[in-house]
């Protein structure tokens, strides 16, 4: 009887023990489990202490309208009006006897870059002292007729002959003396008697040496250029806008534009010319934009440029720029949901102009939501700490 009794006990007790176990077990379950939960609820809250929020600082706002500078973006380079560069050749060949700039060197309209020696101007200059000696002849000649034409002495025939060699004479005289000019001779001189068989290569236009393609004893062929002068005092910017965005182009609007080797404040330009068809089979226009102050930064024709286009001012969404933070990659920014609680909020962010950044919020956020304006980095930053912490 007793040993029923005690087998009857020690089952009780062991199945007393194992419930209390299972209890234990589910007691420690479920705050891991609620724990867990609430981690996943509040990835996007940051809550502070009373005496956190004090020392931060932090300030709150609404969103707000504001007129800020849509704004246009587009890709281009820097671009070299044609008339500011000059490609010179020799229209005369000759072999190069001197040169007299160095490449890089700053020279003036008419300054003489080179000089040519070629045996056929010695020939060139005999033929125009020939032809005004002819000339001389052909005008007493013709002199002499026009009196024995007046005395009916002489034929008609013989007169009107000598008023024609004349004329020809004369244009050959200024054919000749056109050529002597055009190759840097002159025709003064060669009447004095001064010939020569050298000729000087000259700048067309004021700017730098760019390019020297000739050495000294090389023979430069006319048509081939011996030096490049770029003059950079009035620089443009060719820029591509997209199809969509021409209609918001016009002329006069303000351009600021960066140069991907220069880390600067963004350069000023003024729109003053349009495309008026597509560039090649893109569907891009050609805008063009004259560039203001910029002899303090070293540009150069050919640099690329990242630019946008300030296409008039429109009534936008905006908030201070300090805001919007940056994590993983995505704009946020900070709602105040209690006194102490804030959570993050993902915004998609436009065009920023004196301070402010435009505000495309979600659907997720309300028009009267408080948001901080002063302190969001503070924060980001113990949303950081909370993240290395777990």
């Amino acid at each position: 009887m007793n040993k029923v009794i005690y087998t009857v006990l020690a089952g009780v007790l062991f199945i007393s023990v194992a419930c209390t176990e299972q209890k234990s077990e589910t007691a420690a379950e479920a705050p891991a489990t609620e724990t867990a939960g609430q981690a996943t609820a509040d990835a996007f809250e940051v809550k502070l202490s009373p005496e956190q929020q004090q020392a931060s600082n932090i300030e709150l706002g609404s969103i707000e309208k504001r007129k800020i500078s849509a704004r246009v973006a587009a890709n281009g380079q820097v671009e070299l009006p044609p008339q500011n560069k000059a490609s010179i050749n020799p229209l005369m060949g000759g072999v190069v006897r001197s040169i007299r700039v160095k490449d890089g060197e700053h020279v003036q309209k008419g300054k003489v870059l080179a000089t040519l020696e070629n045996p056929d101007l010695i020939r060139l200059q005999e033929e125009y002292l020939t032809t005004k000696s002819q000339l001389g002849m052909a005008e007493l000649d013709q002199e002499r007729q026009q009196i024995l034409n007046e005395e009916q002495i002489g034929a008609r025939k013989r007169f009107e002959q000598a008023a024609t060699d004349v004329k020809v004479q004369r244009a050959r005289l200024n054919a000749l003396r056109t050529h002597l000019l055009s190759l840097g001779l002159s025709p003064k001189q060669v009447e004095a008697g001064q010939i020569t068989a050298t000729m000087a290569v000259t700048a067309p236009i004021s700017g730098y040496v760019q390019n020297i393609a000739v050495n000294l004893g090389s023979y430069a062929q006319p048509g081939q250029e011996m030096f490049a002068v770029v003059d950079n005092t009035h620089l443009h910017l060719q820029l591509l806008v997209f199809e969509r965005d021409f209609d918001r182009i016009e002329v006069g609007q303000q351009v600021l534009f960066t140069l991907p080797n220069l880390a600067s404040e963004p350069l000023k330009a003024v729109i003053f010319s349009l495309g008026k068809a597509f560039e090649g089979d893109s569907r891009m226009v050609s805008v063009h934009a004259e560039l203001e102050n910029i002899r303090r930064v070293n540009i150069l024709p050919g640099m690329y440029v990242n630019a946008q286009i300030l296409a008039g001012e429109h009534e936008l969404a905006a908030l201070p720029e300090e805001a919007v933070v940056q994590y993983r990659n995505k704009n946020y920014i900070f709602v105040q949901e209690e006194p102490t609680v804030f959570r993050m909020a993902e915004v998609e962010t436009g065009v920023s102009e004196a301070g402010y950044t435009e505000i495309k919020p979600g659907a997720d956020l309300k028009a009267d939501a408080r948001i901080v304006t002063r302190g969001a980095f503070y924060l980001l930053a113990e949303k950081m700490k909370s993240e290395v912490a777990e």
